[in-house]
């Protein structure tokens, strides 16, 4: 399996300036100096996709707008219960996600990032949008490390900043730039740089682009969720069953053992002499 490659911006991905270590995202910590953390509230309307990493993880290979050195990196870090692949059940994927109101959809929208397995690395983030019950890609920053995350109610995406050598550890700043949604596409509406270097490190506001965030060419995708458990089936007739047809039944039992050899045809003498 090809793994993605990192760019040489990919060091571990320091604590997003607005979750902060410690957060339940899995992005590596920053050993770094980094800014003050904002401790960011649970979601709780975060979307069933959301608790089911098998079905989202299918969503987003299935997902033609996503490249496809990320779709083909996106397996399991875990085995299955089958242990060998087949039963993905229980399996651990290379996926964080965030969700809130960011484009008025039809429900949450799902902010999806892509990591490395070990160490937690950004490699793409997206927004998916939903229509229905379906979910669209409105949003893809492919750029790694890159980390998404909603922070009230903008789309927040932070990139971490390294000169050629710089220690993966410590990245020399970091990049953050909140995203409004504006109809039919994100649009910049504030970008800052931290200075990680500085004597007194404070985000530096820097000019927001006035181009619309490209919108990826993505389909409308069923996420595919599993529905509830089928009931079994109906027990067959059985035999033994109470007013069982004969013609369910197995077929009449032969007389006890060593009676059958002394069975004749109809009409026989049961044996020549």
């Amino acid at each position: 399996m090809r793994r993605v490659a990192l760019t040489t911006a990919a060091g571990a991905l320091a604590c997003v300036a607005a979750a902060g270590c410690g957060t339940t995202v899995t992005g590596a910590r920053q050993e770094g100096p980094a800014p003050t953390a904002t401790v960011k509230a649970p979601d709780t309307g975060a979307p069933a996709l959301a608790a089911d990493p098998a079905a989202l993880a299918g969503m987003v290979r299935r997902d033609t707008s996503v490249s496809a050195d990320v779709r083909e990196d996106l397996e399991p870090c875990t085995s299955g219960g089958s242990g060998d692949g087949s039963d993905t059940t229980g399996a651990t994927y290379p996926l964080d996600t965030d969700s809130g109101d960011l484009t008025s959809g039809d429900g949450p929208d799902l902010v999806v990032n892509v990591t490395t397995c070990g160490d937690g690395l950004g490699i793409a983030a997206y927004v998916y949008r939903r229509t229905g019950t379906k979910y669209r890609c409105v949003f893809a920053d492919e750029r790694s490390p890159v980390y998404g995350s909603v922070i009230n109610g903008r789309l927040q995406v932070v990139h971490e900043v390294y000169r050629t050598d710089d220690a993966v550890a410590y990245p020399t700043g970091e990049e953050t730039v909140a995203y409004a949604w504006r109809g039919t596409h994100f649009l910049e509406v504030s970008r800052s740089y931290f200075d990680f270097g500085a004597t007194t490190p404070t985000p530096s506001p820097e000019p927001t682009s006035t181009d619309p965030a490209p919108l990826p060419h993505s389909e409308l995708l069923d996420p595919e969720l599993p529905s509830a458990a089928a009931p079994a089936p109906a027990a067959s007739p059985s035999s033994s069953a109470p007013g069982a047809s004969p013609s369910s039944s197995a077929p009449s039992a032969a007389p006890a053992s060593g009676a059958g050899a002394a069975t004749t045809p109809a009409g026989g003498t049961g044996g020549g002499r």
